[in-house]
């Protein structure tokens, strides 16, 4: 029975061993001592939508809530005019707290564009990165680690923190240029017709009339479900998006149908935004390309929805 016993007290001092060494080297605060990763956090959110250019721009008070944050970065991933731009810790700050005023002006700059390339219907996602006064570094993605992946760049912020509103107000938000629908506007069930019916493989790519139901998908649009080539016998319930910009409405720029040739059959605004009364949502009309890729071997085809 002693000789259990003292076999057992091995067993035990040896996981309290192991067990002390993992905490005292392993950097993740939601594993050790949570309350002193860095944090960086908005006093008050910016706006996500603006209803111009020249209002255009990120103003607020951001504080360390930890007070051992020795830098904090801000990049910034935008959608202008359909065209893709990424700049990594474009705006720097290393004393809290600290006011932020990052103008229009200060984004382009960064973007290595003009500030006239910005326009209504741009689209902007901004990223933090908090580096505590040790050199640990927190994103605002969670980590992606383990066996036959890249463990370069892990990252100490899991998904449940990520997923915090709290958390997350200064590492990660975006902005939208485009003024806010009230969200009473234009929802529920609509009668949809095609004004110009685009034929491809000997059938209409949509059967209209149809009755559809708008929703909600975000301050600035709306989407509804429609099948796509019906006539070959699909029922692909996509997702068709609208999107509300100050007056004018057009199609999302990338709409897909889940169907291919190799390449891609989607929908895509025309560029020419559509007049929208916002005290009437009995009626909208949108233009938009289909087949805009082009796929197939068919052209792009322009459609106009009511």
């Amino acid at each position: 029975m002693k000789n259990i016993n003292i076999i057992l007290l091995s067993v035990f001092s040896s996981l309290l061993i192991i067990s002390c060494e993992d905490q005292s080297t392993y950097n993740n605060p939601v594993h050790h001592e949570l309350e002193l990763g860095s944090h960086i956090t908005f006093e008050t959110l910016p706006p996500t939508s603006y209803d111009s250019v020249a209002g255009f721009g990120i103003i607020g008070t951001i504080v360390d809530v930890n007070n051992n944050t020795q830098s904090y970065s801000i990049s910034v991933a935008a959608t202008i005019s359909g065209t893709n731009y990424n700049v990594e810790d474009a705006f720097l700050f290393t004393s809290f707290p600290a006011e932020i005023n990052i103008s229009v002006a200060d984004i382009a700059s960064a973007l290595n564009i003009d500030q006239s390339d910005i326009s209504m219907g741009d689209f902007f996602e901004f990223y933090g990165k908090a580096t505590r006064n040790d050199g640990t570094v927190f994103f605002s993605t969670e980590p992606d680690y383990g066996s036959g992946k890249d463990n370069s760049n892990i990252g100490y912020t899991e998904k449940n923190i990520i997923n915090n509103s709290s958390y997350k107000t200064a590492m990660y938000f975006n902005a939208i240029l485009a003024c806010p629908l009230p969200s009473n506007s234009f929802i529920g069930e609509y009668e949809l017709t095609a004004d110009v019916q685009n034929i491809m493989f000997g059938v209409p790519t949509f059967v209209t009339p149809v009755t559809v139901t708008l929703e909600v998908s975000s301050v600035y649009q709306r989407s509804f479900e429609i099948d796509y080539l019906t006539g070959l016998g699909f029922d692909t319930n996509d997702t068709f998006v609208l999107d509300f910009i100050c007056g004018g409405v057009n199609a999302n720029s990338f709409i897909p149908f889940g169907l291919s040739c190799g390449g891609g059959l989607y929908a895509s605004g025309d560029g020419t935004p559509t007049p929208y009364d916002e005290s009437d949502d009995s009626v909208i009309t949108v233009s938009f390309i289909d087949n805009a890729l082009p796929d197939c071997g068919l052209s792009p085809a322009p459609i106009t929805f009511t």
